[in-house]
């Protein structure tokens, strides 16, 4: 025994009909959101959290709508990377040890290559983020932890864009 089609196919097929056996009705098929949302311009991401868990979900959350993600899980890391690539966005968690996100901002704006990459802060406790970086130049959001999907998306995509500097010019740096 055959199940009847589900409701938007016997919906297509119906639409097919009306417009004639040579014609092909054409619907967007039922996806989850991250088949459906694409971000207007991928951008170059370099996520920097000391937990691994933080750093997947973001992660996830960021490629599957288009952007190019690298990550990493220190800040003696991330000026590492800073320094020698430029990244479109840096996500960047708050508290971790050794040097802190805080501590990641301020040498990175002393970088040639990434002195003006805007900044999403992700943190677990939004008052003494909200404290500590009132002054702090390039940061963009700050985004809560647990991090919700949207405010994540939408932050990066509302992040102001910088030109891009050609390869050549990045060799030279």
């Amino acid at each position: 025994m055959n199940a009847p089609p589900p409701p938007l196919e016997q919906e297509r097929d119906a639409e097919a009909a009306e417009l004639g056996a040579d014609t092909v009705a054409v619907r967007p098929a039922l996806h989850p959101a991250s088949d459906w949302i694409r971000v207007a311009a991928s951008r170059n991401v370099l996520i920097v959290d000391d937990n691994d868990r933080h750093l997947d979900i973001l992660s996830t959350i960021l490629s599957s709508v288009g952007h190019d993600v690298e990550t990493c899980g220190s800040g003696a890391e991330a000026l590492r990377r800073l320094e020698g690539r430029h990244f479109d966005i840096l996500v960047l968690d708050l508290v971790m040890p050794e040097i802190s996100g805080v501590v990641v901002a301020e040498q990175m704006r002393q970088t040639a290559v990434n002195c003006d990459t805007p900044i999403i802060i992700c943190t677990a406790n939004m008052t003494i983020a909200r404290r500590q970086l009132r002054d702090a130049k390039g940061i963009v959001e700050i985004i809560g932890k647990p991090i919700d999907t949207a405010s994540l998306v939408l932050a990066v995509a509302r992040a102001p864009v910088r030109p891009r500097t050609s390869r050549a010019d990045q060799a030279k740096m």
